[in-house]
């Protein structure tokens, strides 16, 4: 049942993609439109449907230590794929740029803009959204700090600096959230809908936005790059097995209780498809923003069939 929804759920977002993908192509947008509506996305819609959700969610202690489980694991995940993107990144010899953006592209995830509107379908109720803004808070310390090292090649970055990216929209929405659950915040009725409303358009804008990303790249360009055919195995279909069995494993050895849904959050976050903020930082520090840009295309296409199959290796592994 779930392996029918997984698959619904990744049409529905494959449909509104080709929407902004189509609607680009066409022209229907102004120039600079895209960033706007990342704006919209990232500093407004995003940040009301996490806090609305979070408000509203209903948190057990079995929630709250599977969190902290979410939170270790997503650490664990992340070092794999870096492990696992440096490896695959020698062995295909790249260099300079390229292999910069091959390693940071195999370690972060599209989770965001992917994985917030997925895993809020599939789990709904907010404990699915819950879960992956600690995944994301995980992501985001190890992105703005390790993540800047790399592509700096070796450079430290000042705490004030990481704390900035760290103080985001959306943190600040999960914080409040938070607040909001546990003082049983109760919005008056105007505001409580106009304010659910705006954050229900998240998954519409924020795949749209992703179409309208992709339908600026070449696809004879990205389907002919082998080094992508090669981050998406890693990425996004072996961590990810490595990982459900590590935490089996863990399961088995310590016996503590993993709620199915932490996991799957865990795995499915981890398989997310590259995520499109590389494509701008890669250009901010004159990496190949060619190739993360490629990446961000080729990954989030074929995700299509790697999500769904990620899911099913999760209920029978």
């Amino acid at each position: 049942m779930q392996n029918q929804i997984i698959f619904q759920q990744i049409s529905i977002l494959a449909l509104l993609t080709v929407t902004g993908y189509t609607a680009e192509k066409l022209k229907l947008f102004p120039d600079g439109f895209h960033l706007g509506l990342n704006k919209l996305v990232m500093k407004i819609t995003l940040p009301l449907m996490i806090f609305m959700s979070l408000s509203k969610f209903e948190l057990s202690a079995e929630v709250f230590e599977s969190s902290v489980l979410v939170f270790t694991f997503a650490y664990i995940s992340m070092f794999i794929l870096l492990a696992a993107g440096t490896l695959s990144a020698k062995l295909l010899k790249l260099s300079n740029g390229s292999y910069t953006v091959h390693k940071i592209h195999t370690t972060f995830g599209n989770i965001a803009f992917l994985g917030y509107p997925l895993l809020d379908s599939l789990f709904p109720g907010g404990k699915g959204l819950f879960y992956a803004v600690i995944y994301h808070i995980a992501l985001e310390s190890l992105l703005w700090t390790m993540g800047v090292i790399i592509f700096n090649k070796g450079k430290s970055i000042s705490i004030t600096e990481s704390l900035k990216h760290l103080l985001n929209p959306n943190t600040i929405a999960f914080a409040l959230g938070i607040t909001g659950f546990m003082i049983r915040l109760k919005l008056p009725y105007i505001l409580d809908k106009t304010m659910s409303g705006l954050g229900g358009t998240t998954i519409y804008l924020s795949m749209i936005y992703i179409g309208i990303t992709l339908s600026k790249i070449s696809i004879r360009g990205a389907l002919k790059e082998f080094s992508i055919y090669v981050l998406t195995v890693n990425k996004m279909i072996l961590v990810p097995t490595v990982l459900i069995l590590l935490i089996n494993f863990t399961q088995n050895l310590l016996g503590f209780d993993f709620d199915q849904a932490a996991k799957a959050v865990t795995v499915l976050q981890t398989a997310t498809p590259c995520m499109a903020t590389i494509v701008i930082m890669a250009a901010d520090f004159k990496s190949d923003s060619e190739l993360a840009a490629k990446n961000v295309f080729l990954t989030t296409l074929l995700s299509i069939l790697t999500l769904p199959l990620v899911y099913w290796l999760i209920t029978v592994l």
